[in-house]
């Protein structure tokens, strides 16, 4: 395999940015259609399902925040090896993050199995919405090990500079959910009706469909001279694996804090009722939904970053975090401004009606302004995050999120401050993480980060 051909570490920096990012971009987009059909149904079936699917999702991304950081360790050991010609060493990480993956997904199992519906409780949701709630949460857990396999072979694929296999991927899984998702919450086709675990159901199944064919594309004949598949043996290295977790830690780290902190503010938000909850989660849907270019973007920075690391070109680095800078902050301006004009529509459209319409209009006359600031430093977080290097993007999430975010907000609620004020807190969160990973980024200890990839160099 030649290397001199790779539009990642060639040419162009700007042409290799978009070769990679679009499709991420439009798999992002299809994977938000999965959400937002989730979304849509189950807020057919009212303020008490919504409130239920949204405190589910809060306690899953909590629950996955370690594999959100195996997640992100295996994207910097695949685009190293993959910039720096160690294409043998791709399937062995591929196996070792999926060693860590499998370990970590059993004990979601049992959680999911046992105790969805006690945590839901301890959230604060009251009982209906905790019932309702754990219908949702329990099959996810249970199966979670489905969802970690997609993301990871996603990753792989993504990292070596194929965004588009994953993405024609998604088209399928987004063709398979939007089948399964109204025939199984609401009993089409003589099906029994599940209500809001029909969605779950839907969700497992479609992504299932996705890994097997992520794995089916690895052994296509076209890709025989393409480094992603499974290694032919089945090793087991302590060293690599001890390797890949210090870079998964403090992204773990990193994760856990952001979403304790998206934990602590539904908590919080859950103190001025289950309308300000229903609007709170239906704001965080239009939130990542406003983010998939730049999600598409800073996915396409982290490989490029890595790569060019790999391939010891420094300076092509970091002309693609300040082009993809340029590019996410523009956007989100737009973004902002559009989810400020039509607020009152868009939550409509997705179940908000009396009070919790009211509260997510409120939410978009707020926090949309500070959309490109986030924009910032998700790509300073990204490229940093490409190098091999977690830590800077947990020290932002502790202090700006954690501390004063959920710091602020809890001053406002015992203050006895109107809602409009928790909103306001959120702002001043991001202003503060984008300012540590600012200090970070200019300190530039992510462009000599090394990565011990094993095996023979």
């Amino acid at each position: 395999m030649n290397n001199s051909n790779n539009l990642l570490t060639e040419g162009s920096v700007g042409k290799g940015l978009w070769v990679v990012a679009l499709p991420i971009i439009i798999s992002n987009f299809l994977a938000s259609i999965l959400e937002v059909v989730d979304m849509y149904f189950i807020g057919k079936l009212g303020d008490v399902a919504i409130a239920g699917g949204a405190m589910s999702i809060s306690i899953i991304i909590v629950l996955t925040t370690v594999i959100f950081g195996i997640v992100t360790a295996t994207a910097a050991f695949v685009s190293r090896a993959y910039g720096s010609a160690r294409y043998e060493r791709i399937p062995v990480i591929l196996a070792h993050s999926l060693y860590l993956a499998l370990a970590f997904s059993a004990i979601l199992m049992v959680i999911g199995i046992f105790l969805s519906q006690d945590l839901l409780l301890l959230l604060g949701a009251e009982s209906d919405v905790a019932e309702m709630g754990s219908r949702f949460l329990s099959p996810v857990l249970t199966g979670i090990f489905v969802f970690v396999t997609l993301m990871i072979l996603t990753t792989v694929f993504q990292s070596t500079g194929d965004s588009r296999t994953p993405m024609y991927v998604m088209v399928v899984v987004n063709i398979v959910n939007v089948a399964l998702n109204p025939t199984l919450i609401m009993g089409l086709g003589g099906l029994p009706a599940f209500g809001i675990a029909g969605s779950a159901y839907a969700s497992l199944t479609s992504r299932a469909t996705g890994a097997l064919l992520l794995i089916g594309a690895m052994y296509l004949p076209s890709r025989k001279d393409r480094p992603v598949r499974f290694p032919k043996k089945w090793t087991f290295e302590p060293q690599l694996i001890k390797d890949i977790v210090k870079v998964t830690i403090p992204s773990a780290v990193q994760s856990g804090v952001r979403s304790f902190a998206f934990l602590g503010m539904t908590a919080i938000v859950a103190l001025y009722g289950t309308a300000a909850v229903a609007a709170y989660g239906i704001c965080q849907r239009l939130d990542m939904l406003g983010l998939i270019i730049v999600m598409g973007l800073c996915t396409a920075v982290a490989v490029m970053v890595g790569q060019n690391l790999g391939a010891g070109k420094v300076e092509r680095a970091e002309k693609a975090v300040r082009l993809a800078m340029i590019a996410n902050a523009s956007f989100m301006a737009v973004v902002g401004i559009f989810y400020l004009l039509y607020a009152k529509h868009l939550l409509a459209f997705f179940g908000a009606a009396g009070e919790s319409l009211a509260d997510g209009i409120l939410f978009m006359q707020i926090v949309p302004a500070s959309y490109f600031v986030i924009a910032m430093a998700m790509t300073m977080g990204f490229a940093m995050n490409g190098a091999g290097m977690t830590r800077p993007g947990m020290y932002a999430a502790i202090v700006g999120q954690l501390i004063v975010q959920v710091g602020l907000a809890a001053v406002f609620v015992t203050m006895g401050l109107p809602l409009q004020f928790i909103w306001f807190a959120v702002v001043c969160g991001t202003v503060v993480v984008f300012l540590c990973d600012l200090f970070f980024y200019r300190q530039g200890a992510w462009k000599t980060k090394k990565l011990n990839l094993g095996g023979e160099n």
